[in-house]
């Protein structure tokens, strides 16, 4: 499964939640978003983590993992 596309299925989840007009809705798509986070976070090895708690702020170190990805230039 292609990266790209788990990110695009996590956002969509994301925002179906921040939208539901209940609160079952809302859980079963935040539920869909955290599962699709997992994956994204196994198949980076680590390199990309979300916040265990979207309510929560989001730990310092999380968001400098997040921002040091290298991704290599086409010249290496």
């Amino acid at each position: 499964m292609d990266l790209n596309y788990v990110f695009l299925r996590q956002q969509v989840e994301r925002s179906l939640a921040e939208t539901a007009e209940s609160k079952a809705a809302r859980k079963a798509h935040e539920e869909l978003a955290r599962a699709y986070e997992l994956t994204i976070e196994r198949k980076s090895g680590g390199r990309i983590m979300f916040p265990r708690h979207r309510n929560e702020e989001a730990p310092a170190e999380a968001e400098q993992q997040i921002s040091a990805i290298q991704i290599p230039s086409a010249s290496s």
